[in-house]
């Protein structure tokens, strides 16, 4: 029983608005799995009500916002394996290199804490509520851990076949004399080429960072069958229709892209015929093997 159960390293993210009062008030959590490499996290908004007690002017709040856009995006972009921040996902030492990068200003980690458990979201949701508090949680609107792809990865392991199929995480050399890996975050083989699933953002100042990358995979890399595009029409990122335009956007460049919206009814049930066709039709996962980077 005991071999089911992940490691997990997390730290509790800290704020601290003025080095005088030296009121420090937890604002976030970062998990990681290291042997799969997977990066959960998650930080409130300055307009918690938390944060009321410590960022009692404009200038305070414009300073958390600040530093809170730019720790989304140090995190994202390493979820996403830019090889800019020299860390590694893989290593158990994975937070205290995200540490050991310039951190803005009053945004402090603890010490690096040591977990098992053999359901993760579950684990990094108890760390939520315990450290954060659900109170404050309730006041937020999106989850910054990639909500859409938790939501992938229950409907692909619902279909136990799948695990010998569908390959989460998956690193990609999208053009073979640039020394810089994508990830991905699923892939299958179908007709001799790798196929995707890969989720759109929740957070608005994400998108278009990842609209670029994933113009970039389109247009570049030619070994791809079919990508499945996961999104969530609900979320922040969808705000005045964004994200759909976006994706429309890929989809008219790009015959291979399909969409789905995950979170409405006929997008979760398109999503789970697509499942199916692939459960029916791709080859085992070792085959992909000659795919990643």
């Amino acid at each position: 029983m005991d071999n089911s159960r992940k490691v997990a390293w997390y730290t509790i993210v800290r704020y601290l608005s003025d080095v005088i009062k030296g009121e420090l008030l937890n604002v976030g959590v970062i998990l990681n799995t290291p042997d799969d490499g997977v990066v959960k996290y998650k930080f409130i908004s300055e307009n918690n009500s938390k944060l009321k007690s410590i960022l009692t002017s404009k200038i305070e709040k414009d300073t958390y916002k600040f530093g809170l856009n730019y720790m989304e995006f140090l995190m994202k972009s390493i979820d996403e394996n830019d090889t800019f921040f020299a860390v590694n996902a893989h290593s158990s030492s994975f937070i205290a290199q995200v540490n050991n990068q310039e951190l803005p200003k009053g945004f402090i980690f603890t010490e690096n804490r040591f977990a098992k458990s053999s359901n993760i979201d579950d684990l990094f949701d108890t760390l939520l509520k315990e450290y954060v508090g659900t109170k404050f949680l309730k006041e937020e609107t999106g989850v910054n851990s990639m909500q859409v792809k938790r939501k992938a990865t229950k409907l692909i392991n619902q279909r136990t076949a799948l695990s010998q199929i569908i390959q989460p995480n998956v690193k990609l050399r999208i053009v073979e004399n640039i020394p810089r890996n994508y990830t991905i975050d699923f892939g299958y083989v179908e007709s001799n080429k790798l196929s995707m699933i890969h989720s759109a953002p929740d957070k608005l100042n994400t998108s278009y960072e990842w609209l670029d990358r994933m113009s970039f995979i389109s247009n570049n890399y030619d070994y791809s069958e079919k990508i499945s595009i996961l999104y969530n029409s609900e979320a922040e990122s969808n705000k005045d229709e964004t994200m759909i335009q976006m994706l429309q956007f890929l989809n008219n460049k790009d015959e291979r892209i399909e969409i789905f919206d995950i979170f409405s009814q006929k997008g979760e049930m398109d999503f789970n015929n697509e499942l199916f066709r692939i459960e029916n039709q791709a080859g085992n996962i070792e085959n992909i093997k000659e795919f990643v980077s």
